[in-house]
């Protein structure tokens, strides 16, 4: 029987998801997002249901990208929620996945922010800056608006420039309240509380100086473990809108993201994913990270950002290169001991100078570029960029097949 895929893609807004169907980069993820499963998934709220195989990626597999991903039962969704699970498509059919309520327990910012406070993960200059509110404080305007004013007092003079109220459960940075100066905006607020009490709360903390973003990506296991997928960079437009990824990866189909600071990143990050586990999360999941400009100018890691307790765009790229792997080492003759550069873009215009195209211009014969238009359809350029550098790098010992222990 073929998988069945709810691509319930911005799920965090309830039933508002479906409003999100029409967009071109929703329906871009939601088609190369059934490439990762075995061949015949059908995508629901799709016509035609099944996507076409893009011939770059090779043959067509016989098998899901990874194992866990073989003969899922019930229903597969993006986010396994309440309104996944009321769905009228799914019509009573079983979700995969841990029920709902596990799953927004760890999938709720504050749930990231206790385990960085916890395991000591949030670096120098912001601890004690970040602020946890929940939905009934919202519903108390006066008291909510007071306590924000109280920490923003409390705040050291770098980090009072530019913050945000970031809602609790919400996807691509959607919801956000911005404020400035120290001081928050009352009448805008008043409007605000009862739309971010609806999305569990908020976290109050400052807007930092974004130098790279990066993520990390897991598979946790019900009964045996954390796997990490991927460490990946990713490539955002000024506005924060996500356009892509970028990396390396090895003979064995490792992925990094490259950053200098890769290991820690990866340590870090897993402490989070193991948490979500003892609490008996299980399924795909990925913890956003970033580097900012600190209070004297100077880059500072943050592996801790939120936890996404689903299927990620960053699920997506890291399946999709192990789809391109066997062609990769075939044409680019990638061996043991070697990495070579990848980039995914979701759209990529091809006069763009930093585009992928231009990019494979540039490396000429020493560059592979995947279209993966045929499984999206018409209007789009998803493509998968792999370079082979001048010089060897070796890669660091950790495996992305090895469980992390819980």
């Amino acid at each position: 029987m073929s998988d069945v895929l709810l691509p319930n893609l911005g799920g965090e807004e309830g039933p508002g998801w479906r409003a999100f169907r029409g967009d071109p980069a929703v329906r871009t993820v939601a088609g190369l997002w059934s490439l990762l499963f075995a061949p015949g998934a059908q995508i629901l709220y799709r016509e035609p249901p099944c996507v076409v195989w893009p011939e770059d990626l090779g043959a067509v597999p016989e098998a899901a990208a990874w194992p866990w991903l073989e003969a899922c039962p019930g229903v597969v969704a993006w986010l396994p929620s309440d309104d996944a699970v009321a769905d009228r498509e799914v019509a009573g059919r079983p979700l995969f996945g841990p029920p709902p309520a596990r799953v927004a327990a760890v999938h709720d910012k504050a749930f990231a922010h206790a385990v960085a406070e916890e395991e000591r993960l949030l670096p120098r200059a912001l601890r004690g800056l970040v602020a946890v509110f929940d939905a009934e404080e919202f519903r108390h305007p006066d008291a909510a608006i007071a306590r924000m004013e109280r920490v923003l007092d409390e705040w050291p003079e770098w980090a009072r420039g530019e913050f945000a109220l970031k809602p609790r459960l919400a996807t691509s940075g959607r919801g956000r309240v911005p404020g400035r100066g120290g001081r928050v905006d009352v009448a805008a607020l008043r409007g605000a509380l009862p739309r971010l009490a609806e999305r569990g709360g908020a976290l109050l903390e400052p807007w930092l100086e974004r130098t790279a973003d990066l993520s990390v990506q897991f598979h946790v296991a019900a009964d045996s473990g954390v796997t990490m997928l991927a460490s990946l960079e990713q490539e955002m437009t000024a506005s924060g809108r996500f356009v892509g990824h970028r990396g390396e990866i090895d003979s064995r189909g490792r992925i990094f993201s490259g950053h200098p600071r890769e290991e820690e990143l990866r340590e870090k990050a897993a402490l989070v994913a193991v948490a979500a586990a003892a609490r008996g999360f299980f399924g795909p999941c990925g913890v956003d990270a970033l580097v900012f400009r600190g209070p004297d100018g100077a880059a500072i890691l943050r592996p801790v950002v939120e936890l996404n307790a689903r299927f990620t765009t960053g699920t997506v790229t890291a399946g999709l290169i192990r789809r391109a792997l066997d062609r990769v080492k075939r044409e680019l003759g990638l061996a043991p001991g070697e990495r070579i550069a990848f980039r995914f873009r979701l759209d990529d215009d091809p006069a763009d100078p930093e585009g992928l195209e231009a990019a494979a211009g540039r490396a000429g014969d020493r560059a592979l570029l995947i279209s993966l238009a045929q499984a999206v359809g018409p209007g789009t350029r998803a493509r998968l960029l792999f370079t082979r550098p001048d010089a060897r790098v070796s890669p660091t010992a950790r495996s992305d097949e090895d469980p992390t222990t819980k």
